[in-house]
């Protein structure tokens, strides 16, 4: 083959110092996967605070600042698990509440997820470690998450750590591990209820496998050569590759006596199969009781410790949930409450602690499950329509195919070489193949609301076979420039193209650009504008260097049958703006409604008032104007024209991706800002 233009030896002396330094460096692989890890950090910091807050962003983020301000927690399903509130708190301490402290934590644990590429070593090769830490690092949908202050990348990580720790724990039989994924399965069920999910998908998987290693342990070869005839000749082998067993398509399907004898010595087989593997346990290891002895103070102290790192997240804070749901809020130091630290440094009140948090914990997870909550549906209906569960799997599927399509592709690839035996067969492939395709079309009934971010919880299994699938691209890319084959060479080198472009153009187009708009698949519907974005920097300056008592006022004034209780920034009934059955100021504001603006007033510091009257607002425009004024643009209430005439300068943004009623314009005055210099 000719080489005369030298490229190919110039490739082929780097692929050999690669090789030498792969081969001569003990720890490549690791130094590979940090180097990737440390890309992976950079990828989900760069920018992060750049979107503006989601509203549920706003939520969760609103709540963590009020438990800082006030010292009062309490675990409510309705916001998932506690962990990035106590996370967010400890953060807002350090830096200050921002977009980019809230997201903060779920950048860094999405970050350091490549790293548990390493605990599958064992199982993988090193071009497969590599590979998985690769996809980990830039595949969009895990990329996009790791940049959005929602649990499902925390709940992910945590859970797939805690597997990959268990598989290094059936690697090495050292109990040290079972402690680490103690840890990490408490972690997990502290980010979000969906970490059930994350178990019962592993029993099913575990049984699937099962399945396999008894029924189909050459993976596909046995379900053909089930099939076909036994005989085989010349023709066959031309056909079918010795791999698939010794079968002959040509002769036609097997007779029902011959189909009834194939079950039943099937059966036989499996019989004895797992009779062998009985006996090769047993003469691998000693005595049950022993092996049971050696393990069970291991588990208790396990579960023990996955109980206190569970209760140090769950257990209520201060005042606990009377100080959330209570307007003003009740001061942390009240008398008669026990919070985490009142319980464990007082034994006395220990078992208090734990009777009250167990208490809380079982009422709200039932609100999650099936047959609790109202009407006995559970957030998690298990029988959804029809409409409603296609709903929900679009959402989250389209996601899935137009952000991880590298992975999905790589996946099956890594799948189908495991099962027809082109690569070492290995019980994790399947495993985790199992898993996640279970989860694409699980996790859509298993959820109250469709969203893109439901598919975290496919790709992050279905990484492990793509890692295969992409390993064997990378060797057969490899292997051809070793033998000077360019188009072997040239082919593989074209399919990691088209993967980067695919991955590349995902990236670019759904993380970093078009964060907010509609047309991307990442993107919920309760997403703002991407330029509000500006203009709540404007409105933090404003507030920031107004000295009088308003800084922003909110103003709805329709009232009546014309009142859109759906919609509506402020309540139609003045007497009760000071009251809340919960503590999320400002309290006169549908507070729903509005979000994430209370999370922007709350960590902006702003003194907000609200407004309904027409009158009063114009007379309060020209008498003692506040610096904003944020009105909606389906209230035909608004003086617009007084506004202007008063000197505001109005800029109109959508709080939503979609409908007519999402919209609002925020009217500023800087002659109104009150610096504090008159005398």
């Amino acid at each position: 083959m000719p080489t005369s233009s030298g490229v190919v030896p110039a490739l082929q002396q780097l692929r050999h110092r690669g090789a030498s330094w792969l081969r001569d460096d003990d720890h490549a692989a690791v130094k590979l996967v940090v180097g990737i890890t440390l890309v992976a950090l950079v990828l989900r910091l760069v920018f992060l605070g750049y979107r503006v807050a989601h509203f549920d962003e706003g939520r969760v983020a609103y709540w963590a600042w009020h438990f800082g301000e006030t010292g009062n927690f309490a675990y409510r399903y309705i916001i998932h698990g506690p962990f990035v509130q106590h996370v967010d708190r400890w953060v807002f301490a350090l830096i200050g509440p921002s977009d980019f402290a809230m997201r903060l934590p779920v950048a860094v644990v999405g970050g350091l997820l490549p790293l548990t590429a390493l605990l599958l070593r064992e199982h993988l090769d090193r071009s497969e470690t590599v590979a998985l830490a690769l996809l980990f690092t830039l595949d969009p949908v895990l990329l996009y998450y790791s940049r959005f202050m929602r649990s499902d990348v925390l709940v992910a990580a945590f859970m797939f750590t805690a597997f990959a720790f268990l598989v290094r724990l059936y690697d090495t039989r050292k109990a040290r591990y079972m402690y680490v994924a103690a840890v990490f399965l408490a972690l997990g069920f502290a980010s979000k209820e969906n970490a059930l999910v994350y178990v019962v998908t592993w029993l099913g998987a575990t049984g699937l496998l099962l399945a396999k290693v008894l029924l189909l342990p050459n993976g596909f070869r046995d379900a053909v050569g089930f099939v076909l005839p036994r005989q085989f000749d010349d023709a066959a082998e031309a056909v079918l590759p010795k791999r698939f067993g010794e079968v002959n398509v040509a002769s036609g399907p097997p007779s029902s006596g011959a189909v009834r004898s194939r079950v039943v010595g099937r059966v036989k087989g499996t019989a004895r199969r797992v009779v062998g593997i009985v006996r090769g346990f047993r003469a691998r290891h000693d005595a049950a009781w022993q092996v049971a002895g050696a393990y069970v103070g291991h588990v208790v102290l396990a579960v023990l410790l996955f109980g206190f790192v569970s209760l140090f997240f769950y257990a209520p804070r201060g005042a606990g949930i009377d100080g959330i749901e209570s307007h003003p809020a009740i001061p942390a130091t009240t008398p008669g409450y026990v919070g985490f630290w009142e319980g464990l440094t007082n034994p006395a009140l220990f078992p208090r602690l734990l009777e009250t948090t167990t208490d809380r914990v079982v009422e709200q997870w039932s609100n999650w499950l099936p047959g609790g909550g109202e009407g006995g549906a559970g957030m998690w209906a298990w029988k959804k329509p029809w409409d409603t569960y296609m709903d929900h799997f679009w959402a989250s599927t389209d996601a899935l195919v137009r952000g991880s399509r590298a992975v999905v592709a790589l996946s099956v690839v890594g799948y189908a070489l495991d099962r027809l035996g082109v690569t070492t067969p290995r019980h994790l492939i399947p495993f985790c193949f199992y898993a996640g395709f279970v989860s694409v079309f699980g996790y859509p009934e298993g959820t109250d609301i469709g969203a893109p971010w439901l598919a975290t919880h496919a790709v992050v299994p279905l990484a492990v076979p793509a890692a295969v699938g992409l390993g064997a691209v990378f060797r057969w890319g490899s292997g051809s420039l070793e033998r000077a084959d360019v188009s072997g060479f040239a082919s593989a080198t074209l399919v990691l193209f088209a993967l980067s472009l695919l991955v590349a153009q995902a990236g670019v187009a759904q993380v970093y650009t078009n964060t907010t708009e509609d047309s991307n698949p990442m993107v919920q519907y309760a997403q703002p504008d991407a330029e509000l974005k500006g203009e709540l920097r404007e409105m933090n300056r404003l507030a920031a260097t107004n000295d009088g008592s308003t800084d922003m006022l909110v103003y709805y004034g329709e009232s009546g049958d014309e009142f859109d209780r759906y919609n509506a920034y402020v309540s139609p009934d003045r007497e009760n703006w000071d009251e809340s059955y919960r503590n999320n100021q400002p309290t006169c504001l549908m507070w729903y409604n509005a979000l994430p603006l209370p999370w922007y007033f709350a960590a902006g510091d702003m003194d907000v008032s609200c407004e309904n009257s027409e009158r009063n607002l114009v007379s309060l425009t020209r008498q003692d104007p506040p610096p904003v004024v944020i009105t909606q643009n389906f209230d035909p209430t608004v003086p617009e024209a007084e506004l202007e005439a008063a000197g505001y300068e109005s800029d109109t943004y959508r709080i939503r991706t979609t409908g007519d009623r999402n919209v609002f314009t925020v009217w500023t005055n800087e002659s109104a800002v009150d610096n504090g210099t008159a005398e």
